[in-house]
């Protein structure tokens, strides 16, 4: 049996204010044609199939045209979990409709375990998708920081222990496969996971996953990577780069070949459909650099970001940089200025571009804390941002 492991899509993810839908669209055909290709009998996604609780029409189309097209090939099922990013409701609305057609989806954690568990010839596979507050504990008036903290971390372990179980008294000799949508420790960041909301609250160690699993299918982070040295503890990473900072990151998607209660896997790296690219430089060190960019036939428009060293006046420089893009075929979307001495009080580094509408709550707390020189430890400080943010976010997908 072959299974493929894939997450965090963030299908209607907005870049700079613009959409991602064709690079999505090109993700999707190959993973069709992976899918043919590779002879996969069951497609696992781990969460944030899209980018917001209230994804865009085109988003939900991309989604169930995939779908669709899955099911046409007559050849292999899904388990489809939640993430931080999707409304739980939002997906489940439709999984029996679903599930008759070989799909499993589980947005929100049932309160039955015969729900998030699904059994096929050679593997079973728990499935967790990304634990909110209500799905770990209640609500304690008072409580501190690290009694919260300690209270979540105890109640995602013991939503999984108790799949462990429940998959140990049903697995008849198949491999085990459980789902997570969560931070665990020790795993890379990149600059476009929301930091501060995924910290530390929450987050496990991969010696804590039961030993029941033999595999665990991750999402969340979007660097590819194993979790604390365990090849079968996997974050399977986004794939297409959702930041500047992911531009150099080789996206992949994971696959599972299962024989005789063993797993053997490997990676199948994900087409480049559009490069983001970060320069840096004085203004004439960024004029060779434009000029020099090429563009391969049928590459989508490459995306810019912009440093540049040492500039006063950045506004008809500004302009020009980005004109010698646009007669190269590219697109500026981000143009920063990097002086030797920056103020603290400067919130966005002197960055020219940003307008207030591309900011998320966290990238503004991220910035002010760096500056913060109050008595309060900015760890608990962030810890409460944390707490509070997750609470409206919560609010906002009921």
């Amino acid at each position: 049996m072959r299974v493929l492991h894939t997450a965090d899509w963030h299908l209607g993810q907005r870049f700079f204010e613009r959409d991602r839908f064709e690079e999505h669209g090109l993700f999707l055909d190959f993973l069709i044609d992976t899918i043919v290709a590779e002879e996969i009998d069951l497609l696992v996604l781990a969460g944030d199939v899209f980018d917001t609780a209230n994804p865009p029409r085109e988003a939900e189309r991309l989604y169930y045209d995939f779908l669709r097209r899955l099911v046409d090939l007559k050849c292999c099922q899904s388990v489809i979990v939640g993430g931080n990013h999707d409304s739980a409701p939002h997906l489940d609305a439709p999984a029996r409709f679903l599930e008759g057609s070989g799909i499993h989806v589980v947005g929100a954690f049932p309160d039955n375990l015969d729900d998030a568990f699904f059994e096929f010839e050679g593997c079973c596979v728990a499935a967790v998708p990304y634990l909110r507050d209500r799905d770990v504990r209640k609500a304690v008036a008072g409580e501190s920081i690290d009694d919260l903290e300690a209270r979540t971390k105890a109640g995602i372990l013991e939503c999984y222990s108790r799949m462990a179980e429940f998959a140990e008294q049903r697995r008849e000799g198949r491999v085990v496969i459980a789902t997570g949508h969560l931070t665990a420790v020790g795993g890379t960041l990149s600059d476009s996971e929301r930091t501060v909301h995924i910290g530390n609250l929450g987050s496990i160690a991969a010696n804590q996953f039961p030993k029941t699993f033999d595999y665990v299918a991750l999402g969340h982070l979007h660097v590819p990577q194993a979790v604390g040295g365990r090849e079968t503890i996997r974050y399977s990473g986004s794939p297409i780069p959702l930041s500047f900072g992911e531009a150099k990151t080789q996206k992949q998607v994971r696959i599972l070949e299962i024989t005789e209660e063993s797993v053997e896997q490997r990676e199948v790296f994900i087409p480049v459909f559009r490069r983001l690219i970060r320069l840096k430089g004085d203004v004439d060190g960024l004029r060779r650099a434009l000029g020099e960019i090429e563009i391969k036939d049928g590459e989508l428009m490459p995306w810019l970001e912009l440093s540049v060293k040492g500039a006063e006046v950045l506004g008809t420089i500004n302009a020009e940089l980005r004109e010698l893009a646009s007669e190269k075929g590219a697109r500026v979307l981000k143009v920063s200025v990097e002086r030797a001495q920056v103020s603290t009080g400067d919130l966005f580094d002197g960055q020219t571009d940003v307008g207030i509408d591309e900011l998320k709550p966290v990238d503004v707390f991220s910035k002010r804390i760096e500056s913060y020189e109050g008595t309060l430890d900015k760890e608990v400080l962030v810890q409460c941002f944390q707490s509070l943010l997750s609470e409206v976010e919560e609010g906002d997908r009921k």
